[in-house]
């Protein structure tokens, strides 16, 4: 009679195929996991890398542009023969190039590149050399120089022709030496964050892969080894390009990217070491190891304890996983979350996590909707505290000492049937770009636009100890800026604007005026309307204050009392200062 084979139990039967099922199914998901984990990794990498090498382009094109901007206007000044005195010529000049804040002082050289003189906001600020270099004079219109280090800071030789109208041939030239300080700490803080950490991943060069801008300056001038066989065949850099690429530095792996300036003929650079950027990967596969080894356990108890009741839950968790990573949140829920167990629990935190962070999604997205609406009009301190607190977006207002500026463009209705409509709108543009930047920078807050004219206030929503003297300065860097523009638009379209500009402190009530589906951000009372009322006395070119203006700004400041007028629809007469020119 031939013996019983012993069969193996069913309990271990069913263990065995969990197990057979559970681990090469694990396996294969940690494997996916990690060449997804990678392939993510290096799609971040490069989108960081190529977003910072992105900015640094604009930073450094912003940069170039307003020195051009600036150095032409100084140009500008010192060549217009509008100006006859030579005083004011050099006050205009000298204000002008104090408002750039990138060079401290400018040389004035002939033709032939000998040097004439010398306009400095300091006495003992450098000039430029006696004779300009042949490669720099040989340059036509605004021309850049080589980037040299001076005393440990980077400076950069600009040059621009002067001429004393538009079309005429240049009088002289004038020439700077851009301070690049500021673009190296740029370039160097950006290296400093996460997730580069590295003060030195980030840098700009020229067409000979030497460093033009960089965190450490006495990398300037220095040759970068190992990006020449990852841009082989690669175009000029005055074309527009945007690579990334992996090359090898030092025998050791890189990730990076590069984009070019194809204006001035340099590149944005932004490095990395492979292995920094995968560093997550070692830590997924040791998880992934760890959770191999659990499955195994796991499937061992799920053949003695009931396989079934143990992987219909985790089906259902991974699915929820899987739908969390693709931040479908609303469809996260789970079939087991009515369980009474460790499982119902976990599914339950499922649910609850797929919530919090679609909420958290939520916040984000309309916090950068009002940063990005609110910052066109409002300083970012406005901003920052309507996006902190909401609560002040509600209707009402609080009573605060404000002080407000009205400018107006004077005889604005008579320009604007003189010259056409595409004119008009240009240089009302350019007039309200140039003063929402002023006010802003000066602490304010653009109210309003009103036709041709600009509503700021300073006193909301935070107070300064300063409030009328700063809202003093902005009114006067308008009317120079005003003065210096009207050279360009007179050459360019043959008009002229000056300003009527009042000023005034007082009460006010600041806060929100509207319904619930539109507010505006607005002060009103009296002293608004005082401050309008002097502007629409003021002549061309005038500024008037009030007395309680001038009372705020204190003795130091010296204002021209007109006596007492009597402003259009009040009763008591009021005490009007002029501001002197």
């Amino acid at each position: 009679m031939e013996p019983k084979r012993r069969q193996v139990s069913l309990s271990w039967q069913v263990t065995g195929l969990v197990a057979a099922v559970t681990v090469p199914l694990m396996l294969a998901l940690g494997a996916f996991a990690v060449a997804r984990n990678r392939a993510a990794l290096t799609i971040d990498a490069q989108h960081l890398h190529a977003a910072l090498a992105r900015q640094v382009r604009g930073e450094v094109e912003h940069a170039f542009a307003q020195s051009r901007t600036s150095l032409s206007q100084v140009a500008e000044v010192l060549a217009t023969d509008q100006l006859t005195d030579d005083d004011t010529r050099f006050a205009v000049a000298t204000a002008v190039l104090r408002s750039w804040g990138g060079a401290p002082s400018v040389t004035v050289y002939d033709l032939e590149g000998r040097r004439q003189g010398a306009l400095r906001l300091e006495p003992d600020a450098p000039a430029g050399p006696e004779r300009l270099p042949p490669e720099l004079l040989g340059a036509r219109g605004f021309s850049l120089g080589a980037v040299s280090v001076r005393e440990g800071t980077p400076t950069m030789p600009l040059l621009v022709p002067a001429r004393a109208g538009a079309g005429q041939a240049p009088a002289f030239l004038v020439y700077a030496e851009l301070e690049l300080g500021a673009l190296c700490e740029l370039v160097r803080g950006l290296g400093e964050a996460p997730p580069l950490r590295d003060p030195g991943a980030v840098y700009v060069i020229d067409p000979a892969q030497r460093v033009v801008l960089h965190g450490d300056p006495t990398r300037i001038g220095q040759p970068v080894e190992g990006l020449g066989d990852a841009l082989s065949g690669s175009p000029s850099f005055r074309q527009g390009l945007s690579v990334t690429t992996d090359f090898e530095l030092g025998g050791a792996p890189m990730m990076g990217a590069l984009v070019t300036l194809p204006s001035y003929g340099w590149a944005a650079v932004v490095q990395e070491p492979a292995t920094h950027a995968y560093a997550t990967l070692l830590s997924l596969e040791v998880a992934v190891a760890v959770a191999v080894a659990l499955a195994v356990l796991a499937a061992v108890l799920a053949g003695v304890l009931g396989a079934r009741r143990v992987i219909r839950p985790l089906a259902s968790l991974v699915d929820s996983t899987a739908l969390i990573a693709r931040r479908q949140w609303s469809r996260v829920t789970s079939t087991v979350s009515d369980r009474q167990d460790e499982v119902g629990e976990l599914a339950r935190a499922f649910d609850e996590m797929s919530r919090q962070l679609e909420l958290g999604e939520r916040e984000l997205l309309a916090q950068a909707r009002v940063r990005a609406a609110l910052s066109r009009y409002l300083a970012p301190d406005v901003v920052e505290l309507v996006v902190n607190e909401p609560s002040r977006l509600q209707l009402g207002g609080e009573r605060r000492v404000v002080t407000v500026l009205f400018a107006d463009i004077v005889g604005f209705t008579r320009l604007a049937e003189a010259l056409p409509p595409e004119v008009i709108v240009t240089v009302l543009n350019e007039y309200f770009a140039i003063a929402t930047e002023i006010v802003h920078r000066h602490h304010g807050m653009v109210d309003k636009f009103i036709g041709d004219c600009v509503m700021a206030v300073w006193g909301v929503p935070t107070r300064g100890d300063d409030d009328a003297q700063q809202a003093l300065s902005a009114a006067r860097a308008l009317r120079r800026w005003v003065e210096v523009a009207n050279q360009r638009w007179r050459a360019k379209y043959g008009l002229e604007v000056q300003l009527a500009m009042g000023l005034n402190t007082g009460l006010a009530v600041a806060g929100n005026v509207g319904g619930e589906r539109r507010l505006d951000f607005t002060v009103m009372g009296d002293a608004v309307n005082v401050a309008s009322r002097l502007e629409a006395s003021a002549a061309p070119g005038q500024i008037l204050v009030s007395q309680s203006t001038q009372l705020a700004l204190g003795a130091r400041t010296k204002l021209v009392e007109l006596g007492e007028r009597h402003l259009r629809g009040r009763t008591k007469a009021t005490t009007v200062f002029e501001v002197p020119s």
